[in-house]
């Protein structure tokens, strides 16, 4: 690992609210993910995977393998 990149892995709720437009009622979603926080020396940025409560699919699965994969490399200075 390089000593100025880390990469946080946090547990996380992201909210959404939606409005039907014709009956202006609101509707708030909750739904869990995991946030990967890059912090380096000149950069800090946030990839947010979204982690559902219902089956997975594989597609899912790839998603998130990809995303610790590549900050993985990113720690490593490799990309």
């Amino acid at each position: 690992m390089s000593a100025d990149r880390t990469v946080l892995l946090k547990w996380d709720h992201r909210t959404a609210i939606l409005v039907d437009a014709d009956t202006e009622q609101a509707e708030v979603l909750a739904y869990p993910g995991l946030a990967l926080v890059y912090r380096g020396a000149e950069l800090a940025y946030e990839i947010w995977v979204p982690v559902g409560d219902r089956d997975v699919t594989f597609a899912e699965d790839e998603v998130l393998i990809a995303a610790l994969r590549t900050a993985w490399r990113w720690s490593q200075a490799e990309i």
